[in-house]
């Protein structure tokens, strides 16, 4: 059986007077070159991410766009030509990207699992979590599973909660060659090569029932005997952890709504 392979792309801009730029340029050259480099496309949507909720600022919050690519092959790339081909951003250093691959079915469903889409409104708490260096994803995953994952069953508001294991191997956002210079240079952003363990989302009512979960109810959470900071997420946030926050549905399809430009 075939397993559709989803990739997140998680974008946080620096200056919000570089946006428009940028909603430029995703509509009419990056988004439709990506089409024309990923035929095997079947989901290219984006939404726009909600304001923090109070409480979500100071855990490695991602506070632009989010990309969810959904295809039939996770060891397809665009070639190495094709990805110098596309055009760069408008600035340099105007974002901060966080992407993880992982199956496009949770591998996890933990919470909520019979709640329907029109029951109520609500917002999707996105997380990518990565164990620090040096722990065994044996040992996270005992941890994630066993003793954190029940514990966030038991936030007050919670509707929905399911989890992606991301995939064992590491799959590099773009092609890696020693030939090509400059693609280090993305590496001085901490996150765009870095390789998360877990994906996972929470849905809540809205801002404020987050804000009583996390902050205001503060949970009784048990850290793991590797914590590298007290308390929620216990790891390093813009390291081993970021987050973000969307709405049920994307503002923009671009399979739908626009067509890969033609080389």
């Amino acid at each position: 059986m075939t397993t559709m392979n989803k990739t997140l792309i998680v974008h946080s801009v620096n200056n919000v007077d570089d946006i428009p730029a940028l909603e430029r340029w995703f509509v009419r050259h990056h988004c439709p070159e990506v089409m024309a480099q990923e035929p095997w496309l079947t989901r290219y949507v984006m939404y726009r991410v909600m304001p923090p909720a109070k409480g979500m600022e100071n855990l490695g919050f991602l506070n632009y766009r989010v990309h969810e690519n959904l295809g039939l092959d996770v060891e397809g790339r665009r070639s190495l030509r094709g990805f110098l081909a596309m055009t760069p951003e408008p600035m340099e250093d105007a974002m901060t990207v966080a992407i993880a691959n992982i199956p496009a079915e949770p591998t996890e469903d933990f919470f909520g699992k019979e709640m329907s889409h029109s029951d109520e409104a609500f917002i999707r708490f996105v997380t990518m979590f990565s164990y620090p260096e040096g722990i065994s994803r044996e040992d996270g995953e005992d941890w994630f599973l066993n003793v954190h994952a029940p514990e966030v069953c038991k936030l007050p508001g919670l509707l929905r909660f399911f989890s992606h294991k991301a995939y064992d191997k590491f799959y590099s956002p773009i092609p890696l060659d020693e030939d090509v210079p400059n693609f280090a240079d993305f590496g001085e952003q901490g996150l765009f090569f870095h390789k998360w363990d877990r994906v996972s989302e929470m849905w809540f009512e809205n801002n404020s029932a987050w804000t009583k979960a996390f902050v205001e109810n503060k949970p009784s959470w048990t850290a793991p005997k590797w914590a590298a900071k007290e308390g929620y997420p216990f790891v390093t946030p813009l390291k081993d952890f970021v987050c973000t926050s969307i709405l049920e549905r994307p503002d923009q399809n671009m399979l739908k709504h626009y067509e890969g430009c033609v080389f």
